[in-house]
């Protein structure tokens, strides 16, 4: 018998982090040895110390900001999910920015891997 996940409420989970202005919160979705390919092209970052330092670098880009799910496709320990970006910068402009997720879970409920796909340079004033 092949163990299942409830992995939409993890995936929810990562979404929901991204959105609370937290980079503690997000980088607690990972496993302590995951892997982050986000955005593919940047340096691979793996751990959660690098995470945590890779979610504090990007937020302190910004007074808000998050990612929100518009279309999400799972198969067990995997999920694809595609998302829109919205945020405001320190700077009070409102921006917007789209990218697709790849996700891959360990058996604890943690991301193991992540690969994003989004160009920073794309985001847009919303």
């Amino acid at each position: 018998m092949t163990e299942k996940l409830n992995t939409s409420i993890l995936v929810d989970r990562y979404f929901q982090a991204t959105q609370s202005n937290d980079a503690a919160t997000w980088a607690a979705c990972f496993a302590t040895d995951a892997t982050v390919d986000d955005p593919v092209g940047s340096p691979l970052i793996k751990g959660t110390d690098a995470i945590l330092e890779r979610g504090k670098e990007f937020m302190a880009n910004f007074k808000t900001v998050g990612l929100y799910p518009e279309y999400v496709s799972i198969d067990n320990f995997r999920a694809a999910a595609k998302w829109t970006g919205r945020g405001v910068t320190k700077d009070d402009r409102s921006v917007k920015f789209e990218g697709i997720n790849f996700f891959e879970f360990n058996k604890m409920g943690k991301i193991a891997n992540l690969v994003g796909f989004w160009n920073p340079a794309d985001m847009v004033e919303a």
